[in-house]
């Protein structure tokens, strides 16, 4: 006579379905961090083209200390 076999099935517990919100938080923390870096570029950007400039502008008007030329 054949053998009756059952049918195992395993019963998994279900785990409830990972939300958006950690990686959202993440894109926003990395978002936060490229703006805030993009800042800083720009300001020193910013401080090296104004100290060129402003020894270019020193260059065209040369100065002695101390020396004041009035013209009338």
């Amino acid at each position: 006579m054949k053998k009756k076999h059952t049918s195992r099935k395993a019963h998994h517990t279900s785990r409830p379905a990972r939300t958006g919100k950690v990686r959202e938080g993440y894109l926003v923390v990395v978002r936060s961090w490229m703006l805030l870096v993009m800042f800083a570029l720009m300001l020193g950007l910013g401080a090296v083209v104004g100290t060129y400039l402003n020894e270019q502008s020193a260059a065209n008007d040369p100065a002695v200390a101390g020396a004041q030329v009035e013209t009338r």
